[in-house]
């Protein structure tokens, strides 16, 4: 495909029913949801994901990738794997406790040739949610072996108060849950691997409760005290109308902020590797040199931007928020 062909490309998200979500995908979000059942995930840019728009409607970002890696992902050679996953999650009861490996572990104990680093952008909270972070006290294996057993696991764990905004960065190895009245975005590491240490004592959707992996778990848990949940941001003007802050450039994932008042645009140009853009609040247009009818973004939506594409933001007719996230291996 000639690069003038290349496109912003929209998906049809993947949505993940589970027993401690809800509405919030549909009500705050705009997403579709074909049933009555709490959903908790809406995966947005994921490999296996469907294009929505255009020429490749139909195809796999995974698919596309294998085709065109170099104008797509901006590596000449590319896995259809795509390493990052941009989801929204919709808590409304408590998450597990629990923990992701690190790419050696993964590798160790699943076979995967990745583990699962993330962050967290908080969308919305109840003016009393909370998250899990790390211990509150100093803990090693086998005190919290013994506290899970006697049911004292609470009583290690820190809870952190979140409101909207707060930016969280989760390394792999971090012993964590969300807890309820949380709406998020999240970015991390392709990676599904999870080691539950807690549940809340509740039974799953089938009616049984739901497995835990301790002995996995505790093999990748920092037992670090207190470790910093929330990372403090500025958002700076980069231009008329526009503000930015840069929230990690991690060894993994860049992830940015960008607020533009109605109105503002903003350029970006092509890139070194593929940029995932969402929505989170306001509307968005998005054109390219090459595309003359603008893509419009309403909140809620991800689009991904191929490397080799030169992409022009225009927000609406209210304060528009943007997320914009990118590989950096």
């Amino acid at each position: 495909m000639p690069e003038a062909e290349f496109y912003p490309l929209l998906f049809e998200p993947s949505l993940h029913v589970k027993v401690w979500g809800g509405r919030q995908l549909e009500h705050r979000l705009g997403k579709h949801l074909p049933t009555a059942e709490p959903y908790g995930e809406s995966w947005e840019i994921f490999w296996r994901n469907r294009i929505a728009n255009g020429a490749e409607r139909g195809k796999q970002l995974g698919q596309l990738i294998s085709e065109q890696p170099l104008a797509l992902s901006g590596k000449a050679e590319a896995d259809a794997e795509f390493p990052l996953l941009v989801k929204f999650i919709d808590a409304q009861d408590w998450l597990s406790v629990q923990v992701h490996p690190d790419d050696a572990l993964a590798l160790a104990l699943e076979g995967e040739p990745r583990g699962k680093t993330e962050c967290w952008y908080i969308v919305d909270a109840a003016p009393d949610a909370q998250i899990i972070y790390g211990f509150a006290q100093a803990t090693d294996a086998e005190t919290f072996r013994r506290a899970i057993a006697e049911g004292r696991a609470r009583e290690r764990l820190q809870f952190v108060p979140v409101q909207a905004d707060d930016f969280i960065f989760v390394p792999a190895g971090t012993l964590h849950a969300i807890g309820t009245g949380v709406l998020l975005y999240e970015l991390q590491q392709t990676s599904d691997t999870t080691y539950r240490v807690y549940d809340w004592d509740r039974l799953g959707l089938d009616g049984k409760p739901r497995p835990l992996h301790l002995e996995k778990a505790l093999r990748c848990t920092r037992f670090e005290v207190a470790p910093r949940a929330k990372m403090p941001y500025i958002m700076q003007d980069i231009a008329d109308g526009v503000r930015h802050a840069q929230l990690i450039d991690g060894d993994y994932f860049r992830l940015e902020r960008l607020a533009l008042q109605p109105e503002a645009r903003w350029q970006l140009d092509a890139a070194e590797r593929a940029r995932l853009l969402t929505v989170i609040r306001g509307a968005l247009l998005l054109q390219t040199a090459h595309n003359a009818q603008p893509l419009s973004l309403p909140h809620g939506t991800s689009v991904f931007v191929p490397a080799c594409l030169s992409v022009t933001l225009k927000a609406l007719n209210a304060l528009t928020e943007v997320l914009l996230a990118a590989e950096t291996r």
